[in-house]
């Protein structure tokens, strides 16, 4: 049995898991930009029977990193993508891997384009704001599809740019800079917004007071879990199972991609999932048994 079929074997008979289904799975290219606490969600996707990869980052491994990601502490030192490289390959040697040990800056937009040609779906995991301004501004050029689930957040918070609606994650964000090239931008006034457009209702409960206001004037540094980054990781990694199928022109049954300005949101403090419209700032209850969505005003 190849290892592709066994890491798939368990999986097959759940709603949307069949062979038609494995079979976009594996056809489908993803790119992780980021592989941090967010990258981490490479674990899941590649058990998942994705076999075709894109990784970039800049980062080598620390120790204070493997609280979340599936490497061990003689690795420290090693760029993350190499480690990543080598724990797919081990998972499945079929894998096919691009590791870049470098960042995304201003200056990277033309490379990015041709790196991520042949690719259907990004994942956004840096905490960088210039960084994810160019990959959502190359994304939507591309038409690719993006998921985004801040890692830091302390919750599962998940969301797809399907970039058919014509909302970019400039815009979602505000940042006021879709006209403006890469070179005019001052990354260091978009901070905030970048911020502000993942602080999600309720999202400052998740941490003391001081630390919350550090990571807000941007004193203190993202906070990362590795409880809490799981939990995205793995809506995200279904999420990306569900554009793959919907990419390839595949039924959905029961379920649907989550796609802005609608963003999934699970506090594992509370147990309470619900939705958020990031335009609108409304508030929705799914229910359990329909999967309907009732829509109110924040904080009701």
């Amino acid at each position: 049995m190849r290892m592709w079929e066994a890491l798939i074997n368990r999986q097959d008979g759940f709603v949307n898991f069949n062979p038609q289904t494995h079979a976009a799975l594996a056809a489908t290219r993803l790119a992780v930009i980021g592989a941090g606490g967010n990258g981490t969600v490479l674990d899941l996707l590649v058990r998942a029977g994705f076999v075709k990869f894109v990784i970039v980052d800049p980062d080598s491994l620390e120790p204070t990193n493997l609280n979340r990601m599936p490497f061990y502490p003689e690795q420290a030192g090693t760029p993350k993508v190499e480690c990543w490289k080598k724990h797919l390959l081990t998972l499945n040697p079929e894998c096919e891997v691009r590791a870049h040990h470098r960042g995304v800056t201003r200056h990277d937009a033309g490379w990015l384009e041709k790196e991520l040609a042949d690719v259907r779906i990004v994942f956004l995991g840096t905490t960088d704001p210039a960084a994810n301004l160019v990959v959502g501004r190359v994304a939507a050029r591309l038409g690719i599809r993006m998921i985004v689930g801040p890692a830091s957040s302390g919750s599962a918070v998940v969301s797809t740019f399907t970039h058919d609606n014509d909302l970019t994650l400039e815009k979602v964000g505000r940042f006021e800079t879709e006209n403006m090239a890469l070179e005019e931008i001052d990354f260091r006034t978009i901070s905030s917004r970048h911020f502000s457009a993942v602080a999600f209702p309720g999202r400052g409960r998740n941490y003391r007071p001081e630390v919350w206001e550090g990571m807000r004037d941007g004193t203190h540094p993202a906070r990362s879990c590795g409880i809490f980054v799981r939990l995205a990781n793995a809506v995200m990694a279904f999420e990306g199972v569900k554009n793959a199928i919907a990419l390839h022109g595949l039924p959905l049954e029961g379920t649907r991609v989550v796609a802005i300005p609608e963003v999934q949101i699970f506090d594992p403090r509370t147990g309470c999932a619900y939705r958020y419209n990031v335009v609108t700032k409304k508030i929705g209850i799914p229910n359990w048994l329909t999967g309907s969505v009732t829509w109110g005003d924040a904080g009701v």
